[in-house]
């Protein structure tokens, strides 16, 4: 029986690497395999791709409301496909989170979710605590902070004047490398972090 997997981290935890690794033992296997990722994921276009220059084509790239059920359903009808993988799922909405379970149980065909747990201000995405629910299975991807303890919060980063600065406010949606940078800490440096740079704003 198929399942919808949920695998979850912070930034830099190596999840686009494991979804290339993944696609291609598929392949490897004469498998077919569907990539699609959510609309508000602006980085590298409609490809995929990881820190080191490896990327990979989407199938789709869905907004918010589009109907992945349905989607999913007219690309069956003329390919056949043994997995489906959605990058950047925290972009997703709740309900097309639950389209996905309509996929996996109808169809038999095994999903694998990749995303970040929380955003850079420590709240869960809407996409991600729905998948928390009703994903069959979770998989933390592990990140190591620079202190040396496990990395479990994501820290972004704003340029000014060449300098990158920590930000612990704004928008929740801000992509890597075209508006900000991102950092994985765990929580005592980041509320380390997050008391100086508080400070100094206060100070201005």
């Amino acid at each position: 029986m198929a399942k919808l997997y949920f695998k979850y981290g912070p930034m830099k935890c190596g999840k686009t690497t494991d979804i290339i690794k993944t696609y291609y033992n598929y392949k490897e296997k004469d498998m077919n395999v569907l990539i699609m990722k959510p609309g508000d994921d602006k980085k590298a276009g409609s490809k995929i791709q990881n820190r080191a220059g490896a990327e990979l084509n989407t199938d789709y790239v869905v907004s918010p409301n589009v109907d992945i059920y349905n989607l999913i359903a007219y690309h069956l009808i003329e390919n056949n496909t043994d997995c489906i993988i959605v990058d950047e799922a925290q972009f997703l909405t709740p309900k097309q989170v639950d389209e996905l379970t309509e996929v996996v149980d109808e169809f038999n065909i095994p999903v694998l979710c990749y995303g970040l747990r929380a955003d850079a201000f420590s709240h869960a995405f809407p996409g991600s605590q729905r998948l928390f629910e009703v994903a069959d299975r979770l998989e933390e991807l592990k990140a190591i902070c620079k202190c040396g303890e496990k990395a479990t919060y994501n820290l972004r980063l704003n340029r000014v004047n060449d300098e990158y600065i920590p930000v612990f406010e704004g928008e929740q949606i801000s992509i890597d490398g075209i508006d900000a940078d991102y950092d994985s800490v765990c929580r005592p440096c980041y509320k380390k972090l997050r008391r100086q740079y508080g400070k100094k704003k206060e100070e201005k």
